[in-house]
């Protein structure tokens, strides 16, 4: 079984040391056996009030020049007894990322696991560090799961103003003051996603069967809510995974530098490297997010991955056969939702430059290109071998999952609840309606009903005979690009003003782009 590791990150006399030598000095902490490995020694030197520690430390230098030499000396100190626990402190001035690669190397992959990192954050000079000290502090804050403030005078002023700094660069981690009580705070069971989304989805059927009686006493169509909902999941889900593994497969396997040097300078030629690249990927929205929230990672200029979020589902290979078997051969029809679903994508990619965003469009601090929200290791480039590739797609592709997951299952159960309750409210509202009203209540209706973009084309041929062409074809438009679910899943990665002014771009564009093309006939 691996040994856990607990990571203490901070700057040059952050007061690592002191923090270590607090903590695990406590009495009840006598019996248990621990490794000490420090990266950095400044002026306090860590000491064993019981002499359960060893105490390993290796000096910059070394770290910097024989890595696999500090590998193989961890390595021999585990296998020299029977230890609990690990704990790091690290160097202030490396990035976590160096660390984490040590640990990926084949003698310790097996031996240990980061289960905690911990960042001691001086409230004196954090502010001054951040602007002068490159992406190596940032990057230990974005990787933590909590910091602990020192130096704050114990006023409430200065210790809100650090707080708002630290959740600036990591939004979820947690933030103690060192005086508080943090023994219980770190030794919290780590919870594992696998574990906790059976235990998520036991919870529902309990609170499902509890809960039917009372709803269907309401003459609430439980089971046709339930129903529709397990049809949406289970055509989201395939693709869901397709997108995630290949999305995994773009952080891991392709180096940044790859993408830097060959993706196109000009813009005219990205966007049609985005088209191209939405025409040849045969999922539908589901999976394309994750793969948009790789290409952003990655470096890819915003608006080319803007356009292939928004035209994959609406022109690949499946969704044309799709409206091509669901409106009897008609080529026209197929057509047009590839020609204006293309030019809706380019001009709400433009919109993205001649409007470019303010700040961080990820919602993981200013280094979420360099360290990835669901933990993992993301320079890849550092390891060589195929085994550690390998090995760290699977658990990327897994932390990718159920973090985009979670997010499609809520989505999914409210739009589950719209096409059950809420339908009736867009086709009672459409009587006598003209073009203008008819492709907005159709367009609502594509991001309520939240349909797979591979099935859609089936539902909007049953409203041909009350809606016309123009609205029918704003919902095969709209509906692929932007949904209930897909702005679930799109909360996962991404900041909240951008999610809305995307969402709000996208409507804007397929409406005018829609009615534009069929305002003339009006049918």
């Amino acid at each position: 079984m691996a040994l856990p590791v607990y990571v203490v990150t901070g700057f040059l006399d952050a007061g690592k040391t002191t923090f270590l030598n607090k903590l695990l000095n406590r009495r009840d902490w006598r019996e248990t056996r621990i490794i000490v490995v420090q990266f950095e020694t400044g002026e306090e030197e860590f000491h064993s009030r019981y002499d359960n520690c060893e105490h390993i430390a290796f000096p910059k230098k070394i770290l910097e020049q024989q890595s696999q030499q500090i590998v193989e000396q961890i390595r021999d100190r585990i296998l020299s007894g029977e230890f609990d626990e690990i704990w790091i402190e690290w160097n202030g001035v490396v990035p976590f990322s160096q660390l984490q690669a040590l640990l990926l190397h084949p003698p310790l992959r097996s031996l240990c696991q980061i289960q905690k990192v911990m960042h001691i954050a001086d409230a004196m000079n954090i502010e001054n560090l951040l602007g002068r000290t490159g992406n190596a502090l940032p990057e230990q804050i974005a990787s933590s799961d909590f910091a602990v403030v020192r130096n704050d005078g114990y006023s409430a002023k200065a210790y809100s103003r650090v707080r708002r700094l630290l959740r600036g660069i990591n939004p979820g981690v947690k933030i103690y003051q060192v005086n508080s009580d943090l023994y219980k705070q770190l030794f919290e069971k780590k919870e594992r996603p696998v574990k906790n989304f059976f235990r998520i989805i036991v919870l529902l059927i309990i609170l499902y069967l509890m809960v039917k009686p009372v709803l269907e006493m309401l003459q609430i169509p439980v089971n046709t809510i339930v129903n529709v909902f397990l049809g949406i999941i289970l055509q989201a889900f395939p693709f869901l995974l397709i997108g995630v593994l290949l999305s995994s497969a773009i952080q891991i396997f392709i180096p940044q530098s790859a993408v830097e040097r060959r993706f196109p300078k000009t813009m005219g030629l990205g966007m049609l490297v985005a088209i191209i690249g939405g025409f040849c990927f045969p999922v539908c929205d589901c999976a394309s997010i994750p793969v948009f929230r790789s290409l952003v990672r990655k470096g890819i200029p915003l608006a080319a991955a803007v356009t292939f979020m928004a035209a994959a589902p609406v022109i690949n290979p499946v969704v044309i056969l799709s409206t091509y078997y669901a409106f009897g051969g008609n080529w026209a029809i197929v057509a047009g939702r590839v020609v204006f679903g293309i030019i809706a994508a380019v001009i709400i990619g433009l919109t993205f430059v001649v409007w470019a965003p303010r700040g961080n469009v990820l919602s993981g601090g200013v280094l979420d290109r360099l360290m990835c929200s669901c933990g993992c290791y993301q320079d890849a480039e550092s390891i060589t071998t195929f085994r550690e590739k390998a090995d760290l797609f699977m658990r990327h592709s897994q932390a990718e999952f159920f973090s985009v997951g979670k997010y499609l299952v809520i989505g999914t159960f409210i739009a589950s609840l719209f096409q059950v309750l809420g339908t009736g409210i867009f086709t009672a509202a459409q009587s006598g309606a003209q073009l203008a009203v008819s492709i907005l209540i159709m367009m609502a209706m594509a991001f309520s009903l939240s349909l797979c973009s591979s099935s859609d084309a089936a539902v909007a041929r049953s409203f041909a005979s009350q809606f016309p062409l123009g609205a029918i074809m704003g919902f095969m438009i709209f509906g692929p690009m932007m949904d209930i679910k897909n702005v679930m899943m799109l909360s996962a990665g991404f900041s909240r003003p951008f999610i809305v002014r995307l969402l709000f771009t996208a409507f804007i564009v397929c409406f005018a782009v829609v009615f534009i093309v069929f305002g003339g006939g009006g049918t």
